[in-house]
């Protein structure tokens, strides 16, 4: 399931990047007449997630999901490989299904990256706060929008490179307005729509002079300030971008640990903590506080995350793992 490769210049991954760990005890230098005093490593972050409740993709009816988003009724909403959104409730009931292959409206064409990974097709999924489902139909160049019980009510997008258009609609998110943020990962570009689907404003990648907005997109959570939390997988970078386009904020998290040594996967919850996750399929997702210091640390085994966690209205919390299972998850972080 892994992203495509060619994709990560080695150039632009930044030499700052914070490391996960000290491997050996260092010493620090002798006092005068004296020995060197050991210096004790920093200890390993904890692990925050408990996982209470696991479904396999077989259980659920699901054929290799790809994407899942947590609406404001609590229930989760997957896509796969299938070409439909599946809708689960908390508990792990089916509730129902919509969509099949094809190209009109309530049909999906989700495409992958990589010819060498057939099985890892991009749908990607998310929810509005009025309860509206937003599906990034990446083959068809369009998002579609339904309501949460899978009638079609709008799309917006075409093929093409002019303004509101797609090559590869990718990663997108809805804000209290029903605002919806595109990123398109062709182009690079990431847009802002208006609830008609009118565009309000881009980010061009590929022509920004500001480094941290020159690259590849990944979106899918918007913070308690109203602040787009934006991965740029190129220079592995987490940004934090206002209703307005404008970047407000940016750290480096670390790459030690991740077999591609790029992040991809951001989310965050309501107390600001920030959820990263790798690009490929096995290894960490790292936490982070409001001040961006790492404070837990998940291995990746015995289940990598394909996404960092969703976060529901009543205190779900459910994650999407690389084998397509579907994990409910209690979070336990240091001071919680």
């Amino acid at each position: 399931m892994e992203r495509m490769k060619s994709r990560f210049p080695a150039a632009a991954v930044l030499a700052g990047l914070v490391l996960l760990g000290v491997g050996c005890s260092a010493r620090a230098a002798a006092p005068a007449g004296g020995h060197a005093s050991p210096v004790a490593a920093s200890p390993a972050p904890p692990s925050p997630f408990t996982i209470t409740v696991r479904y396999t993709a077989k259980s659920l009816g699901l054929d290799h999901p790809t994407d899942l988003t947590i609406g404001p009724d609590g229930n989760v909403y997957v896509t796969d490989r299938s070409q439909r959104v599946t809708v689960i409730s908390p508990g792990g009931k089916v509730l129902r299904r919509w969509g099949k292959p094809g190209s009109k409206p309530g049909e999906f064409k989700f495409i992958g990256f990589d010819p060498s990974t057939p099985k890892y097709l991009e749908g990607k999924i998310t929810a509005g706060p009025g309860g509206m489902v937003y599906v990034s139909d990446s083959g068809n160049a369009r998002v579609q929008v339904f309501t949460p019980g899978g009638r079609f009510v709008r799309q917006f997008g075409s093929y093409g490179t002019g303004k509101g258009q797609f090559l590869h609609p990718f990663d997108l998110v809805v804000d209290g307005t029903e605002n919806v943020y595109v990123a398109d990962d062709v182009t690079q570009t990431f847009t802002k729509f208006s609830p008609a689907g009118n565009v309000i404003w881009t980010i061009e990648g590929s022509a920004a002079t500001d480094p941290d907005l020159a690259g590849h997109f990944h979106v899918t959570s918007i913070d308690a300030h109203g602040r787009l939390v934006v991965t740029n997988d190129d220079i592995n970078r987490v940004l934090y971008i206002d209703p307005n386009g404008h970047k407000v904020d940016v750290f480096s998290p670390s790459t030690s640990g991740s077999p591609s040594g790029h992040v991809c996967e951001t989310t965050v919850d309501a107390a600001g903590t920030t959820y990263v996750s790798g690009c490929v399929t096995t290894g960490p997702t790292l936490v982070y506080d409001r001040a961006h210091r790492l404070i837990a640390r998940w291995p990746g085994t015995q289940y990598s995350l394909l996404r960092s966690p969703g976060f529901g209205p009543n205190g779900e919390v459910f994650a999407l793992a690389t084998d397509g299972s579907i994990l409910k998850l209690r979070i336990t972080l240091p001071g919680a």
